[in-house]
């Protein structure tokens, strides 16, 4: 019995390390989490959105497990409209336990003028392939000054194959709750599909459809 846990729990992790989020990282919908690449692990993802006003744009994704506990990773497309940005990632721990904890601190969208941040998250799992995920971020901009916030998620596990997720994010004091699905088509492939902003706190709400891979090289 203690061998099949051990097996549900290496898998949940497998499933969830794949995936970056819409922004880049390793994550859930639009936050990090602290599950980590391994060594020479990639993931790569592409998602079109459309907004509630019908304008189209695409993100493409790429992570890269480098050195012991660093996650490098870049993010382009059509936005962010100031080129392509640089995000890092470092595990500071996590444990061996049946339901692990993960830490890790990173920095995103390096030398982006408005959307550079610095943050911290905790990764924890539970019985019952839930995976809970908080963590505190600021972000820093060269007009508005230093923003901080608070960030979360959890991710459900139907399935091995199949999982809905939900976070909820915050800039400028105002936080949005995104909600998504995630299916895996074959070995390492992934669906995916987002609600940003469910709650409507913006003007504009974003929907998203694509597709991630994951790797060793």
């Amino acid at each position: 019995m203690r061998n099949i846990f051990c097996v549900i729990a290496l898998t949940i992790c497998s499933v969830l390390c794949a995936s970056p989020t819409i922004y880049g990282p390793s994550g859930l919908i639009s936050i990090p989490t602290a599950e980590a690449l391994k060594y020479k692990e990639m993931n790569v993802a592409l998602d079109y959105y459309q907004d509630s006003e019908a304008n189209q744009s695409q993100y493409y994704k790429l992570n890269l497990g480098t050195f012991e506990n660093w996650e490098i990773g870049f993010v382009g497309g059509q936005t962010p409209t100031e080129g392509v940005y640089i995000n890092t990632k470092y595990y500071l721990m996590s444990d061996k336990s049946r339901f692990p904890l993960s830490i890790a601190i990173g920095i995103d969208n390096i030398a982006s003028k408005e959307k550079t941040g610095l943050y911290m998250v905790a990764s924890k799992h539970f019985k019952g392939g839930i995976v809970g995920h908080f963590g505190f971020k600021t972000m820093f901009d060269e007009e508005e000054g230093i923003d901080p916030s608070v960030m979360g998620g959890v991710e459900y596990y139907l399935s091995d194959q199949f999982s809905i997720l939900a976070d909820i994010n915050g800039e400028q004091k105002t936080y949005v709750v995104n909600a998504g699905i995630r299916f895996e088509l074959m070995d390492n492939f992934h669906l995916r599909g987002f609600i940003m902003d469910v709650t409507q706190n913006r003007e504009n709400q974003l929907f998203s459809m694509g597709v991630s891979y994951s790797q060793f090289i």
